[in-house]
């Protein structure tokens, strides 16, 4: 009879405890409105860095570089609006959103950085090297 009170007493403990961890939806709102947030100025910042080499180094003669740069900007907008009136967005935009930034941004440092990162042949432009 004592074993099973006290199996009763530690199954009610460890119920009450892991009830105790459980997140809120507004925990949880936040939470993703954050992990959006932090992805969206990742992006940002790394789409202005990019845009400062190409321009250095005589890129926006290349119209497929300056189309490419113009559809990721469109989209870094899209995340930044979210980001700014996230009462309209809901969480699982919001997960879209954040992968999407994160997508993005790879495709800046993976693709279009090494790209620009050399003076463009169109326009012979040296590099201070």
């Amino acid at each position: 009879m004592k074993k099973k009170i006290c199996l009763l007493l530690i199954c009610a403990l460890l119920l009450a405890t892991t009830g105790c961890k459980a997140k809120t939806p507004e925990e949880i709102s936040a939470e993703k409105y954050e992990a959006m947030a932090n992805a969206c100025l990742t992006l940002v910042e790394t789409y202005n860095d990019v845009a400062q080499t190409a321009i250095d180094n005589g890129w926006e003669a290349d119209f497929e570089t300056l189309k490419l740069m113009d559809q990721i900007a469109d989209q870094a907008e899209e995340i930044t609006n979210a980001v700014n009136a996230p009462e309209n967005v809901e969480d699982a935009r919001r997960d879209q959103l954040a992968a999407l930034a994160k997508q993005l941004t790879d495709q800046l440092t993976n693709e279009v950085l090494p790209k620009v990162s050399e003076p463009c042949p169109k326009t012979g432009v040296e590099t201070g090297e």
